[in-house]
């Protein structure tokens, strides 16, 4: 990272905003962060404001989607501390129809309810993290999860706020970069240690918060840096990917997968004014990563070079980040924002044996505006409501030897409204729709393909009109009791890759190809779902079913393309697939889903020293082709359940939890099947209360204590990369 360049720009961010917006706020007590306290089972209590008190971070906050009718999962502090894993994906896994899309340990994207890639849409703070992510499984989100605050997670209809590619899903991360309070002793923060014995992963950061009257400053910087994973046995199934690839595997690794060490840094600056009618404010976040991908993968190497593979991948992100909160006089409309960035992303493969670093296989660019406008309006007791407007604007260009997509243009502009009638104190109902239009452009007038001397034209422009339509209805039937029934009927326009992929993918093993004449996407959702909280039981449980019309996916065509020969060809047979890929097309077909996710937990009072605690839980979604000629729909979770059992007494915790997952034995035409496993887990924490604002948060976890080989299906390359084994953290979470 650039720190004159980082200094500078955060100087001139705070310059422009000191100079040109006008004090208009008057400085209020209500605008000051005031402490929280949690009882033990993590429920907010009341706490009188404390002069002397600091500001408290929030924690990973995980709510299931569908407003306030959907399941509701969150964890505290000490959670969202012990659970933090060095990506997205890992740090989510553990929640219900939550899984993790890994491509080597430093690569993991959340899967919800078996949807990923440009059906689940991560964001930051409220606007897309505008990476790579969803093009290609191998490339990371661009967020260090140490930073996050607060953690969303959303399912089903309430997804229509932000768009067709959250079709699946949507995980926004809330990062307090853009400060909304005072603290109240003038300066508060957090810092965070940890180290995991396993790749000898070393990882800190640090945060503060300043301020006075109506201003407030933040400052925060991380670094993380790690080893090879270690696994227990070996790297490669050699019995898979005969199957698959019917090929001999080349040279496998043992008791660690090469090439997975990664590194990254990087920091945040913000600002605002805050007053007691709002806050306005902007913040700089810069981030940089190179990370490398495991070796095996076909057609990365020429063949009986694998011992020597060292594909990398260096990554950097700049943000800018205005956002506005204004608490009107008005009660019809008591609250309107806005928000505002610019996202810069840079992505460079590269072969780390190459002397010449400047040398890149591939570059990838992405630059991108994104603004959200929201206005609540309320009518008396019995209404309470969203209008808001999205706008996207977005520049992709991708350079280099493994270049598969042309540069594109896309825009952006969506409408959407949520309304929630409280029709009694134990029945109400919600609706929700929205209109988006997308216009996608690409920049070359055609695409070449190896073999045809003649260029493919492409269109100038592909305009696509969508529409989303939401319900649901909340019911007490008993006390502490609530049943709800959503359901929700959405379309998502095609991505780019879907539409003009033209080469050589190796992330998903493929020789890609778009098709230009692909319609939206339609999924029809229903869910009904019951919740019970108790003092001593609280119990959730849901089945879903969908359906969606033209859903698009890779289907293989039966040949190859070999790049051996100069130039490449494609070719009906391949004798050697390390030099070929399989060419697989965008298609699409009606695709059926249903699931269930279901938890229960005990907290029984036994006249013990210490409070117990049990936990059951099971989660399950299948996904298949409504052709019977297609199969299932491939890389999707198994069946997994288990149970954890744990205690609080005074400030220690603690918890062990046992996980078994089915065998996956529908993984898909073409795709290997993979093994069921048990993994046990156990965590320990202890909080050092040293005063009233100074807090020390210790905590020790143990991870697949029985040293299992897992094979993770939702995975492009489970058989080349397990997860990792047996592995032992420690760490301690400091706020002051």
């Amino acid at each position: 990272m650039r720190t004159m360049q980082f200094l500078s720009r955060i100087l001139s961010l705070a310059g422009l905003m000191v100079f040109f917006l006008p004090t208009v706020f008057a400085a209020d007590p209500d605008t000051q962060e005031k402490p929280e306290n949690k009882n033990q089972s993590g429920v907010v209590t009341a706490t009188a404001i404390n002069p002397g008190a600091p500001v408290t971070f929030d924690t990973i906050t995980i709510e299931a989607v569908s407003m306030p009718a959907d399941p509701t999962q969150k964890l505290d502090s000490r959670e969202l501390r012990v659970h933090t894993g060095e990506t997205l994906g890992k740090t989510l896994e553990r929640e219900l129809g939550v899984n993790n899309l890994s491509y080597g340990p430093s690569v993991g994207q959340p899967v919800i309810r078996g949807m990923s890639g440009p059906r689940v849409r991560v964001m930051q703070n409220g606007i897309g993290t505008h990476d790579l992510s969803s093009l290609s499984p191998d490339l990371a989100i661009a967020f260090e999860t140490m930073l996050a605050d607060s953690v969303t997670v959303l399912r089903g209809p309430a997804t229509l706020r932000y768009g067709g590619n959250a079709i699946g899903g949507m995980v926004d991360i809330q990062h307090r970069r853009i400060p909304e309070k005072i603290p109240l002793n003038g300066a508060a923060g957090r810092m965070d240690f940890r180290y995991d014995h396993n790749s000898a992963d070393k990882a800190g950061m640090i945060g503060i918060d300043i301020g006075k009257r109506m201003l407030a400053i933040h400052l925060d910087y991380f670094h993380r840096a790690s080893n090879n994973t270690h696994i227990p046995g070996a790297a490669l199934d050699e019995a898979a990917i005969r199957q698959q690839f019917q090929v001999e595997p080349s040279t496998n690794s043992f008791n660690v997968i090469q090439n997975s060490n990664a590194s990254s840094q990087g920091g945040s600056a913000g600002i605002s004014l805050i007053g007691r009618h709002g806050h306005i404010g902007g913040s700089y976040h810069e981030m940089v990563r190179n990370y490398g991908i495991p070796p095996g993968v076909p057609g990365h190497t020429e063949p009986g070079s694998i011992a020597h593979e060292a594909i990398r991948i260096d990554m950097s992100q700049r943000r800018y980040d205005l956002d506005g909160v204004w608490k009107t006089f008005w009660s019809s409309v008591p609250r309107i924002s806005a928000k505002l960035s610019h996202i810069d992303y840079d992505h460079k493969d590269f072969d780390k044996s190459v002397a010449d670093k400047s040398a890149s296989l591939t570059r990838f660019k992405n630059s991108v505006w994104e603004s959200r406008f929201e206005m609540n309006h309320q009518k008396g007791e019995w209404l309470d409501g969203t209008f808001g407007m999205q706008w996207q604007n977005r520049a992709f260009t991708a350079t280099g030897i493994e270049t598969f997509t042309p540069a594109t243009d896309v825009n952006a502009l969506g409408f959407f409204i949520t309304e929630t009638v409280f029709i009694t104190d134990r029945l109400d109902f919600e609706m929700g729709a929205r209109i988006e239009h997308q216009t996608t452009n690409p920049l070359s007038s055609g695409i070449r393909l190896a073999g045809i001397p003649s260029e493919l034209p492409l269109p100038d422009r592909l305009n696509f009109l969508t529409y989303s339509l939401a319900a649901s209805l909340n019911y007490e039937i008993l006390p502490k009791t609530t049943m709800y029934l959503n359901w929700q009927r959405a379309q998502r326009a095609p991505d780019i890759q879907e539409l003009f992929a033209s080469g050589p993918h190796f992330a998903t093993r493929s020789f890609e190809i778009g098709r230009l004449n692909l319609d939206a996407e339609q999924t029809n959702h229903y869910e009904l779902g019951l919740r019970f909280s108790g003092n001593q039981i609280q119990m959730q449980a849901n089945g879903y079913y969908k359906s969606i019309q033209d859903f698009i996916y890779l289907e293989n065509q039966n040949f190859f393309f070999n790049f051996a020969p100069d130039p490449p060809r494609f070719q009906l047979t391949c004798a050697d697939l390390r030099n070929c890929l399989p060419v697989f097309g965008y298609e699409a077909n009606t695709a059926n889903f249903a699931g269930y996710e279901a938890q229960i937990t005990a907290q029984p009072r036994l006249g013990l020293p210490f409070n117990p605690y049990l936990t059951l839980f099971s989660d399950y979604v299948r996904g298949w082709f409504k052709n019977d000629a297609l199969g299932d729909v491939p890389r999707l979770p198994p069946l997994r359940f288990g149970s954890e059992i744990g205690f609080q007494w005074a400030q220690w915790r603690g918890g062990l939890r046992y996980t078994h997952a089915l065998r996956q034995d529908k993984p898909g035409n073409l795709e290997t099947e993979t093994p069921g496993y048990h993994r046990l887990d156990l965590n320990l924490s202890y909080d050092w209360n040293m005063s009233d604002y100074r807090k020390i948060l210790f905590f020790a976890k143990l991870s697949n204590m029985t040293d299992r080989t897992i094979r993770n299906s939702t995975s492009f390359l489970r058989n080349f990369a397990p997860e990792a084994g047996f592995s032992a953290l420690i760490g301690m979470s400091a706020t002051f």
